[in-house]
């Protein structure tokens, strides 16, 4: 899918015009604009130079028409530019930026790297930060993520030098991206939003920057398999982009939506959007785009039992992704291939292609694995080769096991159960349809259950063929006594009688039971359902939370660098990592299941990091932590967290003052009787030995001695050599990972 791609996208981005209209400017004003820049270039006004050929590119980012380019590549050459790198590197970079929009990657790569070249010469710094941004997203294309994350972060440093906020959205967005690519969702998810919180500090919602967060958001919940949240998160996208007039993002949410209406098996609307946006990638010739819906037409054409024309647009889009060396595409659509000769009865084949999309992955824990995993594991199966397809199979449980996609282990369950009963061992059969009914929503289906039914018995049958023996011949045997008894008829006719009076007794009572659990269940599911939505309420509580405080944040760091004053800086970063480290503590609830504790080993390592980074010095400090894996309610967790930001903020400021190297060590213990000890030492030059943390007029002390007797702790200081706080304390419902 498309992302937010170019740091300066949303910037230079306009509303398109109907392709008739721009191919009139082209017959109409074309030459007299390549007029203007010869005149221009002959007057050596390169600045003007520059500003046509923006003009120019504008136009081509309507239609890109290739007279537009041959213009542009024109003037670039022109040896009067060599001596003006800053004009020269704005030229490149246009031309760069519409071979990416007509997927010529290559060219756009050479292109921006052209461009970083001239503005290095410049000493352009932000247009240097801004094409290694676009630098990153062309190595993405070739599925180097590692290189890629290098390249943004190394644009963020420039951009943290300059105090360029605005731009560190873009930085963490793509960062976010990368790691989605390598599979890495957690880790993309939290870079994503750093990019919300800071948008949230300086972008007006009516601007077409939040479509690009909101499409990329989307995109990663559906690899996630979240696929309701990121319907209705990518409808946001596409209303804003249809209210801005803003034709480019309007198509991406049209292939976005197919793909999801996709997963949500609504054939109609998942149609409706792959068409519009085909109908759009043709005019403006977008192959990219083209290669992406074939692939999904192909999807639709292959569940429709057309591997014909499934095989078709399979090729179509294979051969774009062929010829840019795109991996993820080949691995797409090499997967694909194997589903059509799978459905085809070609197994040995669908396996050989199922291989090359391995291959050809880029994400070694990505769901696109998992389903090629199963497909394999599958094809195994029919060829009768059960280890290989159990191995594979297995291999797919765990990946979505690990992943959390709890929607798609019915399907593995269900294979597993399949595979096991056709090499004879029932009860592994038995006990995988078992889970696959439980995670199955049709579990009242009526054929699932005589599926169950049916392995149960074929695992019983063995067992029950001596009990079946043995009543025969006790039957035998009451036929015999009564052939000699005649009057034991009656008796068993009486006896068979009162049975089925009980056995009708005993229906009914059944059936008000079964009526009376199914009434619970509907109750109970009520019950689950209200849970979740408190649930889901109380994690955007402690989102929103987290997100009014990073705006606090922000604030108090935008303030920070108007101020001269060295004590009033010291005082709004000491107020800046205070409002952080409670941030924090928001941020772990809304992440974890467990929204009322927080896991102290993570939190106390993310604060460090933190600290470190605001108090960062030439001198080589060393923090140690060493914290066991427990887990606070946030009425502990907050002033813990407030007393370690003060007493690790305090010696990193004031411990080494006269020394080049230290070391502050951290370590939270569980103690007996239900005890925790928290110490903070230095190996810095101590404190006044007459100390009295009472009656210090430090503030920070102030906090440290009123929120240890917040959580009833005890609070010893020694000094020299060093200084070591120490803190005991006690909770009652504390619990230990």
């Amino acid at each position: 899918m498309h992302k937010f791609t170019l740091w300066f996208m949303a910037i230079i981005l306009w509303p398109a015009v109907l392709s008739a209209q721009s191919g009139s400017w082209i017959e109409d004003s074309l030459g007299i604009y390549n007029k203007k820049i010869s005149e221009a270039l002959h007057n050596e006004d390169f600045d003007k130079v520059a500003a046509y050929c923006k003009y120019l590119s504008d136009q081509g980012d309507k239609t890109l028409d290739p007279l537009i380019f041959e213009s542009l590549y024109g003037v670039a050459k022109n040896d009067l530019l060599k001596n003006h790198p800053e004009p020269l590197g704005k030229i490149y970079q246009y031309i760069g930026n519409l071979e990416f929009f007509r997927s010529n990657i290559e060219e756009a790569k050479n292109a921006f790297t052209l461009a970083m070249e001239q503005y290095r010469k410049a000493n352009s710094k932000r247009r240097v930060a801004g094409m290694a941004m676009n630098l990153g997203v062309i190595l993405e294309r070739y599925s180097a993520y590692d290189s890629a994350i290098l390249s943004y972060q190394n644009a963020l440093y420039i951009f943290e030098e300059m105090k360029d906020t605005s731009s560190f959205a873009s930085c963490f967005e793509n960062i976010g991206l990368a790691y989605q690519k390598k599979g890495d969702f957690k880790t993309s998810w939290s870079y994503l939003d750093k990019a919300d919180s800071i948008l949230q500090t300086n972008t007006p919602y009516t601007s077409i920057r939040w479509a690009y967060l909101w499409y990329n958001k989307s995109n990663l919940l559906t690899d996630m398999g979240k696929y309701d949240q990121a319907l209705y998160v990518a409808l946001k996208g596409l209303r804003l982009s249809e209210d801005l007039g803003s034709d480019r993002k309007i198509n991406t949410g049209y292939v976005m939506l197919g793909n999801i209406y996709e997963k949500l098996n609504d054939e109609k609307n998942r149609l409706k959007y792959i068409y519009m946006a085909l109908e759009f990638s043709e005019k403006t010739n977008n192959k990219m785009i083209q290669a992406e819906i074939q692939y999904s037409l192909a999807r639709y054409y292959l569940e429709k039992y057309k591997p014909d024309s499934a095989s078709y647009f399979a090729e179509l889009g294979l051969n774009y992704y062929i010829e840019n060396n795109y991996l993820d595409g080949l691995s797409l659509g090499y997967a694909l291939k194997g589903e059509i000769n799978y459905q085809e009865g070609n197994y040995r084949q669908a396996i050989d292609n199922f291989k090359i999309a391995i291959k050809n992955l880029s994400s070694s824990g990505s769901m696109d694995l998992a389903n090629i995993y199963h497909d394999m594991g599958s094809s195994y199966m029919k060829l009768k080769e059960y280890d290989l397809a159990t191995e594979y199979l297995l291999r797919s449980l765990d990946l979505k096991e690990d992943m959390g996609d709890i929607g798609s282990l019915s399907e593995s369950y269900r294979a597993l159960s399949q595979c096991n009963k056709e090499r004879g061992d029932y009860k592994r059969a038995y006990e995988y349809q078992v889970k696959y009914k439980q995670y199955d929503d049709s579990i009242f289906n009526k054929t699932k259950s005589k599926q169950i039914a049916e392995l149960q018995t074929q695992y019983e049958t063995r067992k029950k063929d001596q009990e079946i023996a043995a009543l025969e011949s006790e039957r035998e045997i009451q036929q015999l006594r009564s052939d000699r008894q005649a009057s034991q008829i009656y008796l068993s006719l009486a006896g068979l009688a009162l049975l089925l009076v009980l056995s009708f007794v005993f229906y009914n009572r059944a059936r008000l039971k079964q009526k009376a659990n199914r009434m619970l269940e509907a109750k109970n599911e009520e019950i689950a359902k209200q849970n979740r939505e408190k649930e889901i309420l109380l994690k955007e509580i402690h989102h929103r939370v987290k997100n009014n405080l990073q705006v606090i944040s922000s604030l108090l760091s935008m303030q920070t660098r108007s101020l001269t004053d060295s004590k009033v800086v010291d005082a709004m970063k000491e107020s800046q990592s205070r409002v952080k480290t409670m941030a924090l503590i928001h941020e772990k609830l809304y992440q974890y299941d467990d929204l009322s504790r927080v896991n102290m080993k993570e939190y106390m390592n993310q604060l460090s990091d933190f600290l470190s980074q605001t108090y960062r010095t030439e001198k080589d400090i060393q923090v140690v932590i060493e914290v066991e894996d427990i887990n606070l309610d946030i009425d502990t967790a907050v002033p813990l967290g407030l007393i370690t930001n003060e007493l690790l903020s305090n010696a990193m400021k004031y411990a080494f003052q006269d020394m080049e190297q230290g070391k502050i060590k951290i370590v939270l213990s569980k103690q007996k009787s239900n005890g925790y000890q928290l110490i903070v030492s230095d190996t810095g030059k101590g404190m006044a030995e007459d100390l009295d943390v009472k009656k210090s007029t430090s503030l920070g002390l102030r906090l440290v001695h009123t929120l240890t007797r917040q959580i009833h702790g005890d609070l010893s200081v020694r000094s020299r050599p060093g200084t070591t706080f120490s803190i005991e304390f006690k909770e009652e419902s504390v619990l230990v990972a």
